[in-house]
């Protein structure tokens, strides 16, 4: 048995597992997903560990995507330009990074390319997922202008100095500046790269006000859990497009589970089984 693994802290909101061990099972694979909560002091240690033969790779989530880099022996260019990695593949005991992030952002923001184009954008947040939504926006979409609204405003500044020069203008902003609602009124896409909102607290909105939205935005919430969020409720209630996390979730995951298979994941048969699962109570 091929054994693979989501790792993360805190990681227990994860689908993943359900995810991949559904479609192992539809394909006949002899493969078990587990999670693994490794803590960040707890990680050159557990890289190690994912060399034995029995591991056939491993997803990194928050606050891993990053600080792994480092600590593999391959990184593909990418993943180098992002600057970060969600997907490990053990290749003869040598552990390369992909980032198939980029992969469920460019799928889930396709249909609505003509109208970012150009426009507007401001990300909430400045980590690993916000990455690449931005290396995404930079290079296959090309709006005007992307703000930045982070709690700690030097990351996203680093994340801007990594991309090098580009034709899109920058701006960073602290998530709680009087500026955000002008970045949010003048924004065509707002992106909630944050885990705010994030089951169990789902109540929460990385908005700190829903009357700043209007029905020209398109919000594109990467919390697919729950799978419609506070902030997509909002948006609704005043007709703007919304965009859930869970196509992202399920496209990322099916091009690692390529990149580890060389086989296709059964993308209908999958989202239903997890569109099941967020529905329970």
């Amino acid at each position: 048995m091929r054994h693979f693994a989501v790792i993360g802290h805190p990681i227990g909101h994860s689908l993943s597992p359900l995810m991949h061990n559904t479609a192992f099972k539809l394909l006949g694979l002899d493969c078990e997903y587990e999670m693994l909560d490794i803590a960040p002091d707890s990680l050159t240690h557990a890289i190690e560990q994912f060399r034995e033969k029995k591991w056939g790779g491993f997803n990194v989530t928050i606050p891993h995507k990053e600080t792994i880099i480092p600590l593999l022996d391959e990184v593909v260019p990418e993943a180098r330009a992002v600057g970060a990695v969600n997907t490990v593949v053990n290749r003869n005991y040598k552990l390369i990074g992909y980032n198939t992030d980029v992969i469920g952002v460019e799928r889930s923001l396709r249909l609505d390319r003509d109208k970012i184009e150009g426009r507007m954008c401001t990300i909430m947040g400045s980590g690993g997922v916000a990455r690449s939504v931005a290396h995404v926006l930079i290079h296959n979409i090309k709006p005007k202008a992307i703000t930045f609204s982070a709690l700690f405003p030097e990351q996203a500044h680093a994340l801007i100095k990594s991309f090098g020069s580009s034709n899109v203008q920058f701006n960073v902003i602290h998530c709680t500046d009087a500026a955000l609602e002008t970045a949010i009124k003048d924004s065509t896409l707002i992106v909630n790269a944050t885990d705010v909102g994030m089951f169990p607290h789902i109540l929460d909105s990385p908005l700190p006000n829903p009357h700043w939205l209007s029905t020209k935005h398109i919000i594109f919430d990467l919390v697919y859990r729950p799978l419609i969020t506070r902030l997509q409720s909002d948006a609704q209630a005043i007709g703007a497009k919304t965009i859930d996390g869970l196509g992202m979730f399920i496209h990322q995951g099916a091009a690692a589970f390529q990149l580890w298979t060389g086989m296709e994941m059964p993308l209908k048969q999958i989202r239903q089984v997890l569109e099941d699962k967020l529905a329970e109570k």
